[in-house]
């Protein structure tokens, strides 16, 4: 008796230790014990940032001549060029302007030698990288010219052929435009012999323009904007205008320029001379 009393003690912790549970069975029942955690909701994706609004950028400039003593003379200049991109369209507008008085140091006698302007509306649709349509309006006057006003509509294409960068700044510009032109001109003299009203004139032209820029460096650049127009209902008129501007940036936004300005008509209103040129120093603001 004694002997079987020895081995039933013996074999005691062996049968608790196969009814006692396996260890991943152990593991499971504990974690079944506690309480279901509460699913936490998803987190709710947030919206992508709308694209940035396209900006303007441009030029804004003024230019002032003052002489006084023995002879008096005041002009005043202005200019003004905007363009925004934004989804494959492109519109700018630019205007200029000038006004001048001066005195005879002769006779005291006083007279107007500038008093022009114009603005240009143009919208370009872009076929590709380098190619796009326009159209164009504009409204232009010069009455020492004795053009009273002068009224514009052009449809045509345009060619983007250089477009060089370095870094962050221009290097090469070059496009080409080519177009036709329809214009309405009412003539009036304003001042001379011929004062009073004078014949107006319509006229239709093909239009070879031309933008030209060249970066010497970041901080000295050269531009040059040309247009000619031989007319066809007019046989034998031809327009240029031709506008050159050597620039130097004092500042990120601020230039100081030097522009030359040639306009020739072939026929021009009566006792008028074909070629007028200005030459200006302009100061410009960019933006």
């Amino acid at each position: 008796m004694k002997r079987l009393a020895v081995i039933a003690a013996a074999l005691l912790p062996l049968a608790a230790l196969a009814e006692a549970p396996a260890p991943d069975e152990a593991a499971k029942a504990t974690e079944a014990a506690k309480p279901a955690e509460v699913a936490k909701p998803a987190e709710a994706a947030k919206p992508a940032a709308p694209p940035a609004p396209a900006a303007w950028k441009g030029t804004v400039g003024a230019g002032l001549i003052l002489l006084t003593g023995n002879s008096e003379s005041t002009t005043f200049s202005g200019s003004a060029a905007a363009s925004r991109e934004t989804f494959g369209w492109i519109l700018s507008a630019k205007a200029a302007g000038s006004y001048g008085r001066s005195r005879s140091p002769t006779d005291g006698t006083k007279g107007t030698t500038a008093d022009g302007g114009a603005f240009q509306l143009r919208l370009d649709r872009k076929l590709g990288r380098f190619w796009t349509v326009y159209v164009l309006g504009g409204l232009e006057f010069d009455h020492v010219a004795s053009v009273e006003y002068r009224t514009l509509a052009e449809v045509g294409g345009s060619a983007e052929w250089f477009d060089v960068k370095e870094a962050d700044w221009q290097r090469l510009v070059l496009r080409t435009d080519l177009g036709v032109r329809y214009g309405y001109e009412a003539r009036y003299g304003y001042f001379g012999a011929s004062s009073g009203p004078q014949p107006g004139l319509r006229f239709v032209a093909p239009r070879l323009g031309l933008a030209f820029r060249f970066g010497f460096s970041r901080e000295v650049f050269f531009t040059e904007e040309a247009e000619l127009l031989p007319t066809i209902s007019d046989s034998g008129r031809v327009l240029l205008k031709t506008v050159s501007k050597l620039s130097s940036r004092l500042t990120k936004a601020l230039s100081l320029g030097v522009g030359y300005t040639l306009t020739h008509d072939s026929r021009p209103a009566d006792d008028k001379r074909k070629t007028d040129t200005s030459l200006t120093a302009l100061l410009e603001v960019g933006f």
